[in-house]
């Protein structure tokens, strides 16, 4: 049972919704109609640096791709992306990882209010939260691309807002540094989460850690010790 802490944020990809093998396989073949204009010295990134991309740039990624485009094809290959990209999801692939859902339905029914903060559009949060019924796991729904440039920061506030809680009482869960950055701005406690991602550097810009779904209770709990120390 928490003391302080009435909110969880979590983000959407690499830590709720398994979306490794989807961005890459969407990547692939929204370059196909490029292959030409690609030189062929240029390796396309694999699951790993796509993973890199996206936790460094957001659902903005494609843009930031140094395949020899310029910046106007980059355009056209991130508005295909997300069209491969929600063919995707709509086809079934991706999947909750193991255990999450329980995770979220057990500090849900402890009263602790749980919501989504995707780094994505809203498009595409949507159909993956339709595809893979989510709908009934979380009280909020929100994405970056709903706030102007997309700024996180913009988003946690309005999540705080609908819930009615302030920073103190919300623990931001993630994997993308520029998130850890957001919340710290806000005085928000995080938790970096390493079971979804190949490389978990920038999970120590969180305040905690925990690289596995069985170990995200005690971190909450952690967490939850030292935002009730603050606020003394």
């Amino acid at each position: 049972m928490l003391r302080h802490i009435r909110l969880l944020i979590l983000d959407l990809d690499y830590l709720v919704f398994n979306c490794a093998f989807l961005k890459v396989q969407a990547l692939r073949q929204s370059l196909i109609a490029l292959a030409d204009l690609i030189p062929a010295s240029v390796q396309l990134p694999e699951a790993a640096e796509t993973e890199a991309g996206f936790r460094r740039h957001g659902f903005r990624w494609i843009q930031h791709l140094e395949i020899g485009l310029d910046e106007q094809i980059l355009g056209h290959l991130q508005q295909t992306y997300a069209l491969h990209e929600n063919r995707l999801v709509e086809s079934g692939k991706g999947g909750l990882y193991p255990g999450i859902e329980e995770f979220i339905m057990n500090w849900r029914r402890a009263g602790v209010a749980v919501a989504i903060g995707a780094e994505a559009t809203r498009n595409y949060m949507i159909s993956v939260i339709d595809r893979h019924q989510m709908d009934g796991l979380f009280q909020v729904t929100l994405c970056t691309e709903e706030f102007g440039t997309g700024d996180a920061d913009e988003m946690m506030v309005e999540i705080m807002r609908q819930v009615e809680v302030n920073p103190s009482e919300t623990l931001v869960l993630g994997t993308c540094p520029h998130t850890f950055q957001a919340a710290h701005g806000l005085d928000i406690l995080t938790i970096g989460c390493g079971w979804g991602i190949q490389r978990p550097a920038g999970l120590s810009d969180a305040d905690l850690q925990s690289l596995t779904i069985p170990d995200l209770s005690a971190a909450i709990e952690k967490a939850d010790n030292l935002a009730l120390q603050n606020s003394d």
